[in-house]
C-alpha cells in the first residue's frame, strides 16, 4: 500500500514552512518539522510507510517503532482531511 498527495490540495513553502490548503474545504494547514519531512517526500511521488520512516529517521534520532506510530498516525490524519490518499496495489 502506497500512499499520495490528492489533487485536493496545493501546497507551498514559506520560509522554512509549508502551507497547505485543502481548496475543495477552504482549510489551511500546518505541520512540524516531522511532518514537513513526510511532506516533502509525499511530494515526490507516492510512498510507501517504510520509505516515509527511512525519510524521517534520517533526518531525525527515533526508533523505527516510534517513527511508524506517528507516520501512521499523521498518514490517517492527512487522509481524513483528504490531503492524502491510499493507493492499493
Amino acid at each position: 500500500m502506497k500512499y499520495e498527495l490528492t489533487e485536493d490540495q496545493i501546497s507551498s513553502k514559506v520560509g522554512e514552512d509549508t502551507v497547505i490548503l485543502n481548496h475543495n474545504k477552504g482549510a489551511y494547514y500546518g505541520l512540524n518539522q516531522v511532518g514537513l519531512v513526510v511532506w516533502d517526500t509525499l511530494e515526490q511521488g507516492p510512498q510507501t510507510v517504510d520509505e516515509l520512516c527511512d525519510a524521517v529517521i534520517s533526518e531525525y534520532e527515533v526508533d523505527e517503532l516510534t517513527c511508524r506510530r506517528d507516520v501512521d498516525a499523521l498518514l490517517k490524519d492527512l487522509v481524513s482531511e483528504k490531503l492524502v490518499r491510499v493507493i492499493k496495489e
